[in-house]
């Protein structure tokens, strides 16, 4: 194996090590967040129908690249947590790849690793970090050295996020569009030059990526009990979804105004077909009799429902209402600041193309 992490391959920035060394830089973008995060939520709020089109497609996809790696969200979701934790470190000590450096490479070290730690912040009971861990050093996606762990980079080779990378391009392009009218955000950032730049600095975007990603597994994870379920519900909801989409783009019921009255709009919306168990097999990957069980809990939990032609429709009711209306503009909030950050790091830090 190769060292795990050679320096004199890191790239490093002189700029960005003398403002460091002048205490304005934590890291390798500006300290002072130049796009106000409050700001950039209520213009996207504002175009919610716009911009949540196109994070569906995103998040759909990655969702299901995610869980068809095992078969299993947990397993993937300690997996990603193991690699943010080494990309943080990267840009803690000033260092980046490209996503063609950081595949080419063999093997990478975690450093430490501390059971506890995994499973506070992931809310997994330890003993099922500890089974995971076991499986992924079975599958050789890591190996343990006292307490470090090493990722072998090589079992990766063909799981590299491309079409993930072109999905959160377009979506990124989306926002600069909207963000672009305002005087303060400066001349929209193109598709190209957004993939040019998350594929050039892929360690530092996808680091804030699973910084978005992995409290929005988990607070569903939390909700639904496991991400499979989740995973049955939110494809319910993106045909329902689908179908609003198409009322709104011919114009046969009002836009809605900000997330809250898009939110309202997606679980009143009565659509022309439901979507049925192999339907949902099919879209999730997930196996049509795992699929039908979880159809039973979401049904007996008021969550989804049949509608006359026996097909599945989503439905709040109580406090389910509640909990999933706050996850969701949770959501829209931690999409809002990874946008600013994504939008900071392009035209803010020294990261340049």
């Amino acid at each position: 194996m190769t060292d795990p992490i050679n320096i004199k391959t890191a790239k490093v920035f002189e700029a960005i090590k003398q403002r460091h060394e002048e205490k304005e830089n934590e890291e390798l973008t500006s300290s002072k967040q130049i796009f106000e995060r409050d700001t950039v939520y209520e213009i996207l709020s504002r175009n919610s129908d716009k911009t949540l089109a196109s994070w569906i497609r995103l998040q759909q996809t990655w969702s299901h690249s995610a869980y068809n790696v095992f078969k299993d969200y947990d397993t993937y979701l300690i997996l990603i947590f193991l690699i943010n934790k080494m990309w943080k470190n990267y840009a803690d000590r000033f260092m980046f790849f490209s996503m063609e450096e950081f595949y080419t490479k063999e093997e990478v070290v975690i450093e430490k690793i501390n059971l506890i730690e995994i499973a506070g912040s992931l809310n997994i009971p330890k003993e099922t970090i500890r089974r995971k861990i076991s499986l992924l050093q079975d599958l050789n996606f890591i190996r343990r050295k006292g307490k470090s762990i090493y990722l072998n980079v090589k079992a990766f080779d063909k799981k590299r996020p491309t079409e993930n990378i072109v999905l959160l391009s377009k979506f990124l392009e989306k926002n600069s569009e909207l963000l672009s009218k305002e005087d303060w955000f400066g001349e929209k950032i193109t598709f190209e030059d957004i993939h040019a730049f998350v594929t050039k600095y892929f360690t530092i975007c996808w680091k804030h990526f699973y910084m978005l990603q992995i409290p929005f597994f988990v607070r569903y994870r939390k909700f639904f009990g496991d991400l499979e379920t989740w995973n049955v519900w939110a494809a319910i909801g993106v045909a329902q979804f689908a179908d609003l989409q198409k009322k709104l783009d011919s114009s046969l019921i009002s836009r809605s105004e900000d997330y809250k009255d898009f939110f309202i709009k997606i679980f009143t919306h009565k659509p022309e077909h439901g979507i049925n168990a192999s339907s949902i097999s099919d879209i999730s990957t997930i196996p049509r009799a795992t699929v039908i069980r979880k159809l039973k809990i979401l049904e007996k939990n008021k969550l989804i429902k049949k509608d006359s032609k026996l097909e599945y429709i989503s439905i709040l009711k109580g406090k389910n209402a509640n909990v999933i209306k706050e996850h969701y503009m949770t959501t829209q909030r931690s999409i809002a600041t990874f946008v600013a950050e994504m939008f900071d790091l392009m035209k803010n830090s020294n990261l340049k193309l």
